[in-house]
């Protein structure tokens, strides 16, 4: 891949990496009851994701990436079958912030995914 299309690559992971620090940083914060510190992961995730993006290569930045988005879907994923519980109310901030982050994680591999495919299409 041309060194042109790391640029793509960069700035979706450090649109990941803000969403998944604002995921993280409002699921500890925003509840009134205590919240155990693990709510913390997306944050650390979101980190993650943001230190991967100042990779040189788009192809390292992805793998990364992909990384840092399978990881978030492995510890989100399950909280997907009760989004429509979410829509309706019926769920609570937990489940909104695992939605949330397993939502933004596929987001991010499917842009990762297009960013490439045109950089090998372009390349």
């Amino acid at each position: 891949m041309a060194p042109a299309h790391v640029p793509n690559v960069s700035r979706i992971l450090r649109v990941l990496g803000v969403a998944l620090l604002v995921i993280g940083a409002s699921g500890y914060l925003l509840p009134a009851a205590t919240v155990h510190w693990t709510a913390l992961i997306p944050a650390a995730l979101g980190g993650l994701a943001l230190a991967a993006s100042f990779a040189r290569n788009a192809w390292v930045a992805a793998g990364l990436g992909a990384l840092v988005c399978a990881v978030a879907l492995m510890g989100g994923g399950s909280a997907l079958p009760q989004v429509p519980a979410l829509l309706s109310g019926e769920a609570g901030a937990a489940i909104a912030s695992r939605a949330s982050t397993a939502l933004a994680a596929i987001l991010a591999l499917a842009a990762i995914a297009i960013a490439l495919a045109r950089g090998r299409r372009e390349a």
